[in-house]
């Protein structure tokens, strides 16, 4: 399970900041009542059988959109799948390798213009821990940006920015960095505030949104190997939960499908987590049930068209503050 870091709600708390604010269904021409998702395959790049699951999801309709792993070993490889279809995606940000040995990859950038991020092994580092005691913040700087134009130089649209390991929230000046890069680039991050309920998040989204970020509502991701079935036969009904619950406005879940294959059993550690998120979402049962909840799919390149919009006029839908009747 990931940690909850009280760093990070001291310096988002400091963001929310009038929770009245438009909500961003209404500024994507959706009624204010509107329950909205994007389910996002994360890891995409990292291996081939994770990446034929994502990509088979999002053919069938299933999911919405996928983030890429740049640095990862299939990156090249997954971005010739998607040019093939010409749809636009997501990166999934990537400052830690914690497969090492047994998968093992480095920054875009070569070593010697991003030491700090390397380990002695000329790897990336194992763990956000050890990234944040070694990382200098310029380094940081240059290869998020590198992996954002390497995947532009791809051919590729990129529609949102995630983080493998969600990297960004355990130092202040990552977090700064993060939060700064839809004006630098245009494209919205990901706020991904797992660890918190989504009735806790809302507000914390609102407050970044007043801010000109376009994040949604909410992040759902169940990343919790630990309960998983073991066995295939079981579904794992931890979404169903989600989805019966969600309440108005735009919420994305981040999933982490994968196929069932002997190479994928012995060098992905949390593969039955993977092989139940995909049992889940190709089936019909979740599909069924949001569909009975009111639920509509969306998917990033509404938001990043927004974005854009937003970058060049403060004066937008997300700050404005409705009327209050009387």
């Amino acid at each position: 399970m990931l940690p909850k870091l009280p760093l990070l709600g001291a310096v988002l708390a400091s963001f929310a900041l009038n929770c009245a604010a438009t909500p961003l269904t209404r500024c994507l021409g959706y009624p204010d009542d509107a329950k909205l998702a994007i389910v996002n395959a994360d890891d995409v790049g990292m291996h081939p059988d994770l990446d034929r699951a994502a990509f088979r999801l999002l053919d069938e309709g299933k999911i919405q959109d996928l983030s890429l792993m740049v640095p990862a070993p299939h990156f090249a490889a997954a971005a010739a799948e998607v040019r093939q279809r010409h749809k636009a995606v997501g990166l999934h940000l990537t400052l830690t390798d914690e497969w090492q040995e047994d998968y093992g990859w480095g920054a875009v950038l070569p070593r010697e213009q991003v030491p700090s991020l390397y380990n002695p092994e000329g790897r990336l580092w194992g763990s956000i821990e050890e990234l944040a005691a070694h990382a200098d913040i310029d380094d940081v700087r240059r290869e998020l940006l590198a992996q954002i134009q390497k995947a532009r130089d791809a051919g590729l649209t990129i529609t949102h920015l995630d983080t493998h390991m969600v990297f960004w929230r355990i130092r202040n000046d990552f977090i700064n960095l993060y939060l700064s890069l839809p004006k630098l680039t245009g494209i919205p991050v990901v706020l991904q505030l797992l660890w918190h309920p989504v009735a806790q998040q809302l507000p914390l989204s609102r407050g970044e949104q007043l801010r000109g970020n376009v994040v949604a509502d909410s992040y759902i991701m169940q990343y919790n190997p630990e309960i998983r079935p073991q066995n295939l036969e079981v579904r794992y009904d931890g979404y169903d939960f989600a989805v019966r619950d969600l309440p108005p406005g735009l919420h994305q879940f981040a999933i982490h499908p994968a196929e069932d294959t002997p190479d994928a059993r012995q060098r992905i550690g949390d593969i039955m987590l993977r092989l139940s998120d995909f049992q889940v979402w190709e089936g019909p049962d979740i599909h069924r049930l949001m569909k009975e909840k009111g639920i509509q799919t969306t998917d990033y390149q509404r938001l990043q068209a927004l974005q854009e919009a937003i970058n060049r006029q403060p004066r937008n839908c997300l700050n404005e503050t409705p009327a209050v009747s009387r």
